[in-house]
Formats: C-alpha cells, structure tokens, sequence
C-alpha cells in the first residue's frame, strides 16, 4: 500500500482541525455545508477477456469517494475573511478498468486541499488545480474516464489587487498516478521536481467607460511557468543514454547536459463586441530535451525550443454562429520528468495542454477514428464551422425552427525540413495529412413528440502517422437520431449509424434504443456489426450492450452486459486505448 508520509499527513490533519473547529463556534450565525460523492465503476469480466498482467482478479474496477466542507463566515472584518473550505478525495484503483495505465492502480487518499476565501482572493494549500489562458503552458486539471489527475501538491494564490487584475501564483510537486516514481509515496516524490507559475489578466475595459458605453470587452494575459529538475552534484543535470547497433553488437553510451530549470511563457489577447470575438495566443517553451520512445527518431533528446500559436475568430447573432480558428504548435510536449514519455502513457507528467482542432463526436461511429494531438505537438490545425438556425414560421423553419451545422477540421504535421532544423521556414507544413474532419448536421423539432436528427461526414484518418502503423483511411459516415415522447413519463430515442471504408475495418453497422420510464428508469440496447471488406476477424464483428438505469434523486445506478471493441476514449485530444472486454458492467453514483 502506498501512503502519504506519516508525517507529512499529520501536518495536513492537524491544520484541517484548526481550521474547521472555528466551524462549530460560529454556527449559529455563519452557514456550514456538507458536500461530497461517490463514484464507482467495475466491470466482472468474462473468462475470454484478455487480463492484463498486473490484473490478479476477475473484478476490475475504479471507485471515487470525494468529501467537503464548506463554512461561510458572513460578518464583516478587516482582513476581509469569508470562511474556510476542506476537501479531500480518496480513491481505490487498486485493479483498475481496462485501458488504464498499469502505475494508475494503487489506494489511497489522493487529494487534499484547504482553501481561504477572502474579499481580495483566495489562498488555498494543497493539492490544486489550474488552468492558464487556453494551457499551452499549464492545464493541471483532473480527467476520471482517461485517467487523469495531474494536480500540483503545494498551495495557489488568487488575487485581484486592483479592479481589473487578476493574479494567479501557484506552485508544487505533481501527481502521476499511484506508481510513475520508483522512490515516491502515493504518486507524489518530495525530493525530485517541482513546478511554479504566475499568471496576470488585465480586463482593459474596465478601466475605460468608453468601452463600457461601447460593450467591447477586451482581456490581456500573461503567464510563466517554470519546472526544475535536481542537479547532479556537478550542479548540471546529466542524462545517460545507451545505443546499440541494429547488429546488437556494439553499445554506446552519450551523456546529455540538459537543463534544471525549463520556463514557458504565453501571452494573450481577447476581444469581444457585439457579437464579434477575437483571440490571439503565443506561448514559447525553453529548450527541454525529452526522451522519445525511438531513440532514432529526431525528436529523441531534441534541444529545439517550442512555440504555439492560436488564432481564433467567430461571429454569432440570432440564428446564426461562424467560427474560424488556426494552430500552429511546435515541440511543445511540456512534461514534469523528461524521462517520463519513454515508458509512461502520454497523461502522466504532463503540465500542459495543446487543444485539438477537431470536432469532438459523440456518435459511436463517428468516434471510431478519433483524433489525438500529436505527442510531441508538432501540427498546423484549421478548423471552421457555420450554424444557421430557420426561423419559426419559414418553410424551412417549420412551427419550431431547423439548424443546420457544417464544420471542417484540417490537420497536418510540420515540414520535414522544420522538424531537422530551426533553420527551415517557420511557415512550412507538412506533405502528408493527419486529420481530416468534414461534417453537416441537421436538427428538427417537427412537433411536441418528435425530434430528427441527422448527419453525414467524411474523414480521412491517417493511421501511419497517428499510430504508426497502417495507411490513409478514408471513411464515410451516416446518422439518423430519432426522439419521441409519447407523454411526460415515457419517452423514447433511436440511432441508426452507417460507416464506409474500403480500409482497415471495413463498413460498420450501429443501432441504439432507449426508452425512459418515469424519468427514473431507463432501459437501453445497442449493437454495432462490422459488415464486413475489412481486416476483422469472425468473432470481432458483433458487439453489444444491454443496460438498466435506475435513478432517485442524487442515487444513480446502472447495470448491463456489454462486449465492446477496442478502441480509443478521447477528450480534449488526448485519447486513452481501451481494449476489447466482454462482461457484467455496474456503475453507481451518489452526491450530496
């Protein structure tokens, strides 16, 4: 078992009972409040289910336990003090779920945080998360379905000075998993790294009644932040890096000097006015060689700095939504350990975050090929789309409006020359596509009880460049969604998906149902087929689930049996593999 120092604990304890005590004296006047929740997850696999290794048991599951308290001290007082909050968060993924990376099984209690709020701020010690500008140099944030947490265990400051300014100040060591570090306790190591960053937001407006009057907004930014490594007794950071021949006959040894302390900067720009909104965003991260997983690729042990920028301009009125936005991100992998991509998953260690420029489906076979950032976030992205609604009363618009969405994505690697040398165009983008995304939706209510939907989308996936094998993949996608409600108490929703390759897996088949009884019980079907003209085995190409959900109030239970393809969980451009399983499959969640 892997538990926080003894010590370091009863600091932590003992603090949370000096400040929550004050809770009861002021009761009276001042309001306390209890929050929390449960959240579990498991699946009983069948006997056919490949196991991983470290899974020793037949069930497998993720559970959550998360507790606050929260004392709101409403009286006024010079320092400006309006109570005190605790949260903690204990987590058993000791056998965790499928697709997991193996150093995310452990127990124990995962988050911890004390938290001031004052009139000027907010102080808070422990466990934090944060997110500065759009996180192209800081995303510490928490990702249950992929897996992440990589909070900061230390404290954050918040502070506006002065109308206008906002100030953030943070700092800490960071959370990977229960098991990244081999002499760490609980995912977090004392002695090695930490991380600190500073952010600043000055709203301009606020200081001119001109753009008041006007109803212009505009934001400026900045951030930096900064992660250090320990020194070697030379007071350099010494990294030893062993080759061996494609014979396996000779071995040679390189040592790299590589720096202790890497900073990255964003600075930032946002303008909005009736209905117009701009934003432009440029982050540089210092030169941070990184051990890649192919020691002969030319982004192993890199010395190149990094650069991201963002454009982004949309235009919205009623009925009417236009989006344009552009990414240009270069050796931009920010990690809390260099040496951690060579062995861990891409979640673990990462500080920050490259927004992806492609539209995020929920459709089960619009998701079959989803789009990941790439790893070490050397991409150019475009991504545009257009919303019309008709108006009620118009042909097209019928009694209760039609919308129409067409998006566009469009992603490509750098030049091969710009990847070998700064000395290449800065402008240079690569031959080959990555990513390519075009969708039309159509959405209708047509009375009281009914709703369509539809869609059709082409996307071309390249599989060699996104997961380093395959070819280009070339697909085409149909959805029809239907919903009917036959009265307050029982409604109903249908999917019916069509998907068309003549690459990889082939032509696939989906159909869901669900009907809601009561508004607390649904009951659910779904079944995915692959026709066939494809590189799909026999007993791969039927997959099912059928589910129950019940819910009461903040209970919520479902229980169902499913058989699932393997495939990949993504959100926000990062992805998570998850395998094939078949089996008995319960979730249960509470919150209060």
């Amino acid at each position: 078992m892997r538990v926080l120092p003894m010590r370091f604990s009863t600091y932590l304890f003992a603090l949370i009972g000096l400040l929550v005590l004050p809770m009861g004296i002021y009761a009276q006047k001042d309001t306390v409040y209890v929050t929390g929740g449960l959240q579990h997850e498991s699946l009983f696999p069948t006997i056919s289910t490949p196991k991983p290794d470290w899974a020793k048991i037949s069930h497998l599951s993720n559970t959550y336990l998360d507790l606050g308290v929260r004392y709101e001290h409403n009286s006024d007082n010079k320092a400006g003090f309006q109570g005190v909050e605790v949260m903690l968060r204990g987590e058993l993924t000791k056998w965790p779920l499928q697709g997991y990376d193996p150093d995310f099984a452990g127990y124990g209690l995962s988050h911890l945080h004390v938290a001031l709020p004052f009139k000027w701020g907010r102080v808070t010690v422990g466990d934090v998360y944060g997110q500065f500008g759009s996180g192209f140099v800081l995303r510490l944030y928490e990702d249950r379905p992929l897996g992440i947490d990589n909070a900061l265990r230390g404290g954050k400051i918040e502070f506006t000075p002065y109308k206008g300014i906002y100030a953030t100040v943070i700092g800490g060591k960071q959370r990977r998993y229960w098991n990244c570090y081999t002499d760490g306790a609980g995912g977090w190591n004392y002695t090695q790294d930490a991380t600190i960053g500073g952010n600043l937001e000055l709203g301009i407006h606020e200081w001119s009644q001109t753009m008041q009057d006007a109803g212009a907004n505009l934001t400026i930014g900045a951030s930096y932040v900064s992660k250090y490594q320990q020194k070697d007794s030379l007071g350099k950071v010494q990294e030893t890096v062993t080759f061996v021949d494609s014979l396996g006959t000779h071995i040679f040894n390189y040592f790299y000097n590589v720096p202790a302390w890497v900073g990255a900067a964003d600075i930032r720009a946002q303008f909005q006015m009736k209905g117009w909104n701009a934003l432009i965003e440029y982050a540089y991260k210092a030169n941070d060689p990184v051990a890649y997983p192919k020691p002969q690729h030319p982004y192993y042990y890199n010395y190149k700095h990094g650069e991201a920028l963002l454009l982004s301009l949309s235009y919205s009125q009623k009925g009417m939504s236009v989006i344009l936005q552009a990414k240009r991100s270069e050796n931009m992998l920010f990690l809390s350990d260099r040496n951690i991509l060579r062995s861990q998953s891409n979640a673990c260690g990462r500080l920050n975050h490259l927004p992806p420029f492609a539209n995020q489906h929920t459709y089960a076979l619009a998701s079959l090929y989803p789009y990941g950032t790439e790893k070490m976030g050397n991409e150019w992205a475009f991504q545009g789309e257009i919303r019309y609604t008709w108006r009620r009363g118009t042909p097209m618009g019928g009694k209760y409006g039609t919308t129409l969405k067409l998006n566009a994505s469009h992603i490509r690697g750098l030049s091969d020359e710009r990847i070998k040398s700064d000395k290449a165009s800065w402008w240079g983008i690569g031959k080959e596509t990555r990513y390519t995304d075009v969708n039309l939706e159509l959405n209708k209510k047509i009375n009281k009880q009914w709703y369509l939907g539809a869609m059709l989308m082409y996307q071309g996936y390249n599989k060699k460049l996104i997961e380093e094998e395959g070819d280009m993949i070339h697909a085409g996608i149909a959805v029809v969604e239907a919903k009917y409600a036959l009265n307050n108490n029982i409604q109903m929703r249908a999917e019916v998906q069509y998907l068309y390759t003549p690459h990889d897996l082939g032509q696939w088949f989906f159909a869901l149902y669900e009907i809601s009884l009561w508004k607390q019980l649904m009951l659910s079907a779904q079944y995915q087929y692959n026709i066939g003209y494809g590189n799909v085995e026999p007993e791969d190409r039927h997959f099912y689930t059928v589910a129950a959900t019940w819910q009461h109030k903040a209970h919520r239970l479902m229980a169902g049996y499913t058989k699932t393809r393997e495939g990949y969980n993504c959100s926000g451009g990062v992805c998570r593999l998850v395998p094939k399983q078949e089996g008995v499959n319960i979730t249960y969640n509470f919150s209060w």
